[in-house]
């Protein structure tokens, strides 16, 4: 065998159906993809297919409702019991089988989320709202649920359903001695906590005997004291096991503190839930068990199959940032798998900026359309870019793999830009592997790169350029503060591999995402820092799940102190003045002071070379200030019209 990866390459036999390797993809929704019709749209058909396609074993789908629903506007909620809105999910499963792997569908979110009930009174519900308990009759209608729509999804052409019983969601909520507070059948003993669960298995298998597999996701641990812990999540398995197919150990539950385990980011190492499915296996249950939680560099997961600490790998936002990422499996190319960078940005869409996105992966969100909007090129032109950074390296690896002749010209000694600062940063580990990725492919592509090559509009002019592109970036805002041309103030990117010359006091003036992710990396070497904000909270330019994830971190770090509504007057050598929320004149204390307030772009550094080539465009930063997702879809947008 040839292969890189033959253990993580390896079919798996469950039942009557077999998985042609061990990669899974791990349920997630595109909510804002789906414009709130009862049933798979394009787009979402679309995105499903493309994982199937990237070398997927098997694709879990999200969306599917236990009733006949009118949705909620907002999350993907999908009607099994309507003709017309089965023909749409029949399609979906039989896209996914067209690329050779098998349909799961989730089951337990959508259709359940929204009751009013919850498992015990007064548990709150994910709104934040009280529940009432969930009366016996609620709990039969629920099984019955499950089961009709199990029955629905096989007759549609789905091979298996995911039973969602983790992460404190309605089922996960009875199970848990945390929140299960039932005096009934349903609560108290480990046995009656688990009544609920094995009502809705075995209600299933009465209607689908063996024909259906069934995943069941549980969390190995809630992490949150007097929750569920390893020991119940093997019990539980092994009381089940008999019954259902495959397991799949997730972790954590709802609410801002424990999700982010659900979710891992980089302020936890990687793939850090894997332990938990390692103990499930090495237990000694008799069915596959599935790993899940920040998995996506190859060579880890071949580690997990091959040292018996999981049958499968579940992977969710890897799938988002490379859905080829299967295929790259077979092909042992490890290297060019595009990195997630953890920043939540998708599975915020819902909510944060209303759209379907990825911040490397400039085509998610656009998969349906991308042959309509990025045609082939009329034919081949020569491009030169001007600045090396995301915009700048993407730009240039898109015109190249249209067929372009590209010159890519950076000033400085290394390309990178403004990310090259995650090399300096414990908790930004993705950012820099992607950093790291993207100049890795401009040095495997055609792209002529010129480095320490400060730009003129002449030197350009003299390449006769068809297309120049400006990729400039953006500068720190200096606000204009008595002081703030000090020796003791600093800008905040600048300050990254030069900590040791900030004294041990320091106060942050900004508390968007950088400032407070600055004062977070200062703190964790040991300095004491102060933030100071304008506005009434911290990072409100953060998408909301790293949001408190990051605010999490501030809470719990002793070494930081923020203040909100502060307004800064001045910056001495004592410190920064302010006023603070009742317009009281402050001083805040601290030997070094680092200015965050937000950054301005060189557009006016880029508008000189408008007139040096036949077209200009200009991207990224340097065109409009934003986020590492603007500057790649800045990028890939230009490129796909040259």
């Amino acid at each position: 065998m040839n292969q890189k990866y033959p253990r993580l390459l390896e079919p798996l036999q469950v039942g009557r159906v077999q998985f042609r390797n061990r990669i899974f993809t791990a349920p997630s929704g595109f909510h804002s993809l789906n414009d709130a019709v009862p049933y798979p749209s394009e787009a979402v058909i679309t995105t499903y297919a493309n994982k199937a396609k990237g070398g997927a074993a098997c694709v879990t789908c999200v969306g599917a409702s236990l009733f006949p629903t009118q949705g909620d506007g907002m999350h993907a909620d999908f009607d099994l019991y309507q003709p017309n809105h089965k023909y749409a999910l029949a399609r979906l499963a039989e896209r996914i089988h067209f690329y050779g792997a098998k349909a799961s569908m989730e089951l337990g979110v959508s259709g359940v989320v929204g009751s009013k009930y919850g498992v015990s009174g007064g548990a709150p519900l994910m709104d934040g709202s009280p529940a009432e308990e969930m009366p016996e009759s609620e709990i039969e209608r629920i099984a019955n649920g499950y089961a009709d729509a199990a029955a629905a999804l096989k007759e549609i052409g789905f091979d298996m359903v995911m039973l969602h019983f983790g992460h404190g969601l309605l089922v996960g909520s009875f199970l848990s001695p945390l929140t299960n507070k039932r005096t009934d059948k349903f609560g108290g003993s480990f046995e009656n906590r688990a009544r609920f669960a094995n009502l809705i298995i075995d209600r299933i298998r009465a209607k689908v005997g063996r024909r259906l597999l069934i995943s069941v996701r549980i969390s190995g641990s809630e992490f949150a004291p007097g929750g569920i812990t390893i020991e119940e999540a093997i019990a539980f398995t092994k009381m089940i096991e008999d019954r259902i197919d495959l397991i799949h150990v997730s972790a954590g539950m709802i609410g801002p503190k424990y999700m982010t385990i659900t979710h891992p980011c980089d302020f936890l190492p990687p793939m850090p839930n894997v332990f938990l499915a390692e103990k499930v296996k090495k237990s000694g249950v008799k069915i596959p068990v599935i790993t899940v939680g920040g998995i996506q560099d190859l060579d880890g997961a071949e580690s997990i199959i091959a040292d018996g600490r999981a049958d499968v790998v579940a992977i969710a936002r890897g799938f988002i940032a490379d859905p080829e990422l299967g295929t790259k499996a077979y092909e042992g190319r490890n290297e060019d798998v595009r990195p997630c960078v953890k920043c939540m940005r998708c599975h915020d869409s819902a909510c944060f900026e209303l759209r379907y996105s990825c911040s490397v992966n400039p085509e998610i969100g656009l998969e349906h359309k991308i042959s309509e909007l990025a045609r082939p090129a009329d034919r081949k032109k020569k491009v030169c870019i001007i600045g090396g950074g995301p915009a700048g390296m993407e730009a240039a690896l898109v015109l190249t793999e249209r067929g372009h002749d590209v010159v890519l010209f950076e000033k400085s000694d290394s390309l990178g830009g403004t990310l090259k600062f995650s090399e300096k940063v414990s908790f930004k580990y993705d950012l820099a592997k992607f950093k790291n990725y993207l100049i890795r492919q401009v040095e495997k592509s055609a792209v002529a790169v010129h480095l320490n090559t400060e730009v003129t509009p002449e030197l350009i002019e003299k390449e006769q350029a068809d297309v120049v592109i400006a990729a400039l970036g953006a500068e720190p805002v200096r606000p204009k503060l008595p002081g703030i041309d000090g020796s003791n103030v600093h800008m905040a990117l600048p300050t990254y591999g030069h900590e040791d010359e900030l004294g041990n006091s320091v106060v942050v003036i900004g508390g968007g995402q950088v400032g407070c992710e600055t004062a977070l990396h200062l703190c964790k070497l040991g300095k004491k820092v102060t933030i100071l904000e304008m506005q009434t909270k911290l990072a409100p330019d953060a998408s909301i799940t790293h949001r408190t994830e990051l605010m999490n971190k501030l809470d719990e770090d002793e070494n930081l102190t923020y203040y909100t509504s502060y307004k800064c007057t001045a910056i001495t050598g004592k410190g920064v003045e302010c006023l603070d929320a009742d317009g009281k004149n402050q001083l805040v204390e601290g030997k070094d002071v680092i200015v965050s307030v937000g950054m301005r772009p060189h557009a006016a550094e880029a508008d000189v070379f408008r007139l040096t080539g036949k077209r200009f465009y200009a991207i990224g930063d340097c065109s409009m200030v934003g986020t590492v997702e603007k500057a790649m879809r800045s990028a890939y947008s230009t490129a796909v019209q040259i």
